[in-house]
């Protein structure tokens, strides 16, 4: 019985330590070239906007690390009006197509600051061997589409120390308000 209350404690404790972990100051503020959308980052996160082209923004984790975290947000034009979940159906059509050992490890629909999305968290291969943990986010706008993903290495102590910030940052997205 002493066991299982020391084990239950450690898992209370790393849970404490991870989600304390995550709480890291996202001083950086970035809007997307486009103004379509706001970001946050931590200072020390290396981040690119575009305004040409699907990616809008890429933003890496510090370039202290073999690899770092990071996480990307594609736009993309809609043939329709489409629910997140819809959104979400059709990319992984593609995904099962593109990605090496693709592997869905949950999903579900969800919301970011009141506004529905559908997430996804799978594996895959890349072509040199290293798999990947990804989390994707699908929300729509109208007739525009907007993917958010966060990547790390497939490591569970990598997994454990950058999802937490990868969701962290996620969670900042905003859409800019058109104004007119």
């Amino acid at each position: 019985m002493r066991v299982l209350v020391a084990l239950i404690c450690v898992i209370i404790a790393g849970g404490a330590i991870g989600a304390a972990h995550a709480q890291v100051p996202l001083s950086q503020a970035v809007r997307d070239a486009g103004g379509r959308f706001t970001m946050n980052f931590p200072a020390d996160w290396e981040v690119v906007t575009r305004a040409q082209g699907m990616v809008a923004l890429l933003g890496a984790g510090p370039a202290n690390a073999d690899t770092r975290p990071t996480v990307n947000v594609v736009v993309e034009p809609l043939p329709n009006p489409m629910s997140p979940q819809a959104y979400a159906a059709a990319a992984e059509r593609l995904a099962k197509t593109v990605f090496h050992n693709y592997t869905v490890i949950q999903e579900s629909a969800a919301a970011i600051r009141g506004r529905p999305v559908y997430y996804r968290y799978f594996t895959w291969e890349t072509n040199s061997g290293m798999v990947l943990y990804q989390m994707q986010v699908f929300l729509t706008e109208g007739q525009t589409g907007y993917v958010l993903t966060g990547s790390t290495i497939n490591d569970r102590d990598r997994v454990l120390q950058d999802m937490p910030l990868v969701t962290q940052i996620i969670e900042t997205f905003r859409l800019v308000a058109a104004t007119n």
